[in-house]
């Protein structure tokens, strides 16, 4: 096969034509009937261009992959020594990760390259039982390198030694590339030893007699190693068996005394015992006659149960037909009082129709007389008169139209009347029914009664008996605890040496490791502490009478980390006088120039005195807010300022609960004014806002006093433990 780089038109090693995604073209060689192939495909996705998956199957004989510059034909050469194991000599890589299909104009780059050769092995050339064998390699853009043997993932050792025994590891002669031939031939003749040595196999012994005397050397160093660690180790290997020889002797001292205290405890024991085997004797007739009591019991809570069980049920059809009882009387008493608003409207009817057929018979004699009347002469006619006339006509077409409904209403009122009165008849039957189950139902229920009764009087007497049994038991038990406190006392005054001293080790022990615990953390804080000492700027301050804002501060807790954060920086500056400042203009630092009056200069061993700082005023807006959302001015969280300049700092800062109250603050904050959230999460200005905790230094200096305090405590309780 040709060596990468390679340029031109070349061959390549054998195999039959690329799959569809290739950019390569493949040909079989010559000589159909030439021996199988011992390469029968190779797969490739992801590595270099082939960034879809290729499949490439080889055939008998020779082959060859034939394309123009940038192709891919040295890509599949790479494929085939990066799939045996290579590591990156002959891949024309730098990297690793080079390997990987790294993207173009439209295609994006892929995460892993994975190559797979399969090889026939039914000669058994490499030494496992597969005829057929799948060598993959794959690696992941993160660094990840996996291989694979039939799909299975195995160390790089283990393929290595597999490919070795079939000569196919660390071959520099498994691929041939452009003009390796010409140079085989040119060589001198102990120039091509190495080449016949790798031919008749001699390099793989080679190979593994390196393998073997480095793995030699590392074991001597090894042992030299150990043989150091022995000499250390003896000296207290021979202090240790003095301690043990100790221990022995005191060992068998308490074993002396544990068997004196065990004969003791035997007799007692026995003792015990018997007054034990008594009890339990006592016990188990207890127990019998208790049982014999509950099984009486149980058999009469039974047949109580039954009859309470046949009681609900008689009581549930007892109250169902009372319900039934009480629907039949609420329809009863409604259809008596429809029947009795029916008989009210028939009443009415009545009485309408008598009214209508009076004034029917006045209408008729009045129709009569006028019919006489016009019987007469008709002197001139009457308008007014024939006008009336025709009213009365029409009043009187109405009236006989309105008995007529009145008729049909009364008969229909009648046939409704009569099927209540049947209804209410037959409502009646149905509650005389009720009324005698009912009765009987109630005679059941006093017969259920009496049973319960004599139920409840034989089950007064199983409990009576239960209660003596109960008894009885109680005496046994309370015996039989006497004996198991007598033997728990018996062991207890065995054991109680072993404890004592026990105690009295874990108490110095646990007394030591917090003692232990504790000095290291306060040597942590204080080599903290001492390293922000150790600036430039702190050395030359101090070395001109400066001191630090924070020394012999004292802050309300709850408040010290608003402080903190109001500070920042701050905290960790030094107070020094005006003329001091030029004077330390070479440092790099924060300083508080220290006020003083005009005209007085401090002297040499003079320190700042004491003060009470003068807070700002508030506004009257600021100060009802700041009552509202529950804050207050930060300078009156400090309760000890010697050098008084923290307070002038915090003289126009005030403090709120939280992070929200400090925003709804800030839009009224005057100028020059901060508002702290009480954690020391958020500073405010009127237009800045600054976030997250500075470093808590106030809190280190605490912490650093209250674990002196508590080193001193336990020091004292190991001290005393192990005197104990």
């Amino acid at each position: 096969m040709t060596g990468p780089g390679q340029g031109g038109l070349t061959a390549a090693a054998a195999g039959d034509p690329i799959g569809p995604a290739s950019p390569d073209r493949a040909a079989p060689g010559p000589g159909t009937g030439a021996a199988p192939a011992r390469l029968l495909a190779l797969r490739l996705q992801g590595f270099k261009s082939f960034a879809e998956r290729t499949v490439v199957e080889f055939g008998p004989g020779i082959s060859a992959v034939v394309g123009p510059n940038g192709s891919g034909k040295s890509n599949l050469a790479d494929a085939l020594r990066w799939a045996l194991g290579e590591q990156g000599r002959a891949l024309r890589s730098r990297r690793s990760e080079d390997v990987i299909f790294a993207g173009s104009e439209r295609r994006a780059a892929l995460g892993m390259a994975d190559v797979t050769l399969v090889l026939d092995n039914a000669d058994g050339l490499l030494p496992v039982e597969y005829s057929v064998l799948e060598i993959g390699r794959r690696l992941y853009r993160s660094g990840e390198n996996d291989y694979l043997l039939n799909r299975q993932r195995v160390r790089l050792r283990d393929l290595v030694d597999l490919l070795d025994g079939a000569h196919l590891a660390d071959n520099a002669f498994l691929f041939i590339g452009q003009g390796m031939v010409d140079q085989a031939l040119s060589l001198r003749p102990e120039e091509r030893r190495p080449l016949f040595e790798e031919v008749a196999g001699v390099r793989r012994h080679e190979r593994r007699r390196r393998r073997a005397e480095e793995q030699l050397a590392e074991a001597e160093a090894n042992l030299a190693r150990v043989e150091d660690i022995l000499a250390e180790l003896r000296p207290q290997a021979r202090r240790l068996a003095a301690q043990a020889e100790q221990q022995a002797s005191r060992r068998s001292a308490g074993e002396e005394l544990a068997a004196a205290l065990l004969a003791v405890a035997h007799a007692r024991w026995h003792e015990v015992a018997a007054r034990a085997a008594e009890a339990a004797a006592r016990l188990t007739a207890a127990r019998a006659e208790v049982d014999g009591a509950l099984a009486e019991l149980s058999a009469s809570e039974q047949a109580a149960a039954a009859i309470g069980a046949r009681l609900a049920t008689r009581s549930e059809l007892e109250r169902e037909r009372r319900q039934a009882q009480a629907g039949a009387l609420a329809a009863l008493t409604a259809h008596q009082l429809r029947q009795a608003r029916l008989a009210a409207d028939l009443e009415a009817v009545e009485r309408d129709h008598r009214r209508l057929e009076a004034e029917r018979l006045a209408a008729e004699a009045d129709r009569v007389a006028r019919r006489r009347e016009l019987a007469e002469p008709v002197p001139e006619p009457d308008h007014a008169l024939e006008a009336a006339l025709a009213a009365a006509e029409a009043a009187l077409g109405e009236a006989l139209a309105e008995l007529g409904a009145l008729r049909a209403a009364t008969a229909a009122r009648g046939d409704e009347v009569a099927a209540l009165r049947r209804a209410a008849a037959a409502r009646a039957a149905e509650l005389e029914s009720a009324r005698r189950r009912l009765s009987e139902s109630e005679q059941r229920v006093a017969e259920e009664r009496a049973r319960a009764g004599t139920a409840r009087t034989r089950r007064q007497e199983l409990e009576e008996r239960l209660a003596l049994a109960r008894a009885a038991l109680e005496s046994a038990l309370e015996a039989e605890r006497a004996t198991a406190a007598e033997r728990e006392t018996a062991r207890a005054a065995l054991e109680t040496l072993e404890g004592r001293r026990l105690t009295a080790a874990e108490r110095a022990s646990v007394a030591a490791e917090r003692a232990a615990t504790l000095r290291g953390r306060l040597e942590l804080i204080r080599s903290r502490l001492a390293d922000d000492e150790s600036r430039g700027i702190a050395r030359a301050a101090r070395r001109r009478g400066g001191r630090r804002l924070d020394e012999d501060l004292q802050v309300a807790p709850a408040l010290r980390g608003a402080v903190e954060a109001a500070l920042g920086e701050a905290a960790r500056a030094y107070l020094v006088g005006s003329d001091v400042v030029a004077e330390l203009a070479g440092e790099r630092g924060l300083l508080v120039v220290e006020q003083r009056d005009p005209g007085h200069r401090r002297g040499p061993n003079e320190r700042p005195g004491d003060g009470s700082p003068v807070l700002a005023p508030l506004t009257d807006e600021l100060r009802e807010r700041l009552a509202a959302l529950g804050g207050g001015r930060l300078g009156e969280a400090v309760r000890h300022d010697p050098t008084g300049a923290v307070g002038r700092l915090l003289a126009s800062v005030v403090w709120v609960p939280d992070l929200a109250a400090a925003l709804a603050l800030q839009p009224f904050l005057p100028p020059g004014w901060l508002v702290v959230a009480r954690d020391g999460s958020m500073v405010a200005g009127p237009l800045t806002v600054a976030l997250g905790r500075p470093e808590p230094l106030l809190e280190r200096r605490a912490e650093a006093d209250r674990l002196a305090v508590e080193l001193e405590a336990a020091t004292a309780s190991a001290e005393a433990a192990a005197a104990e």
